[in-house]
C-alpha cells in the first residue's frame, strides 16, 4: 500500500479564508497517525485558534501546545483520539 500516516505533520494556512483552511486541516488530521501530532500555523490577524481547538475537541482530541509569537500562532493538536474519524 503506497498510503502512508505520518506521526507529525506542519500545515501553514496563514493567509486562508476560514473554510479553506479548515478543508486543508482536515485532510492533513486524516493523514496523521493516531499518537501523533499536526501543527497548524495561523494568521495573527485571521487567529483561528479557538475555532480549531474547538474542532480538535469535537474530534475527540486535545491541544498539546499554543505558540503565540508577533508573526503567526503556532497550534499543536495531539491526536490521542479515542474515537479516529476517517
Amino acid at each position: 500500500e503506497g498510503f502512508t500516516m505520518e506521526m507529525f505533520r506542519s500545515l501553514d494556512i496563514r493567509g486562508l479564508s476560514f473554510f479553506k483552511a479548515f478543508e486543508l486541516a482536515s485532510k492533513e488530521f486524516s493523514r496523521v497517525k493516531k499518537n501523533g501530532i499536526l501543527e497548524l500555523i495561523l494568521d495573527k490577524k485571521k487567529n483561528f485558534t479557538q475555532d480549531f481547538t474547538k474542532w480538535a475537541k469535537s474530534q475527540g482530541c486535545r491541544i498539546s501546545d499554543i505558540e503565540d509569537d508577533p508573526r503567526m500562532v503556532r497550534l499543536f493538536i495531539h491526536k490521542d483520539c479515542k474515537v479516529v474519524k476517517a
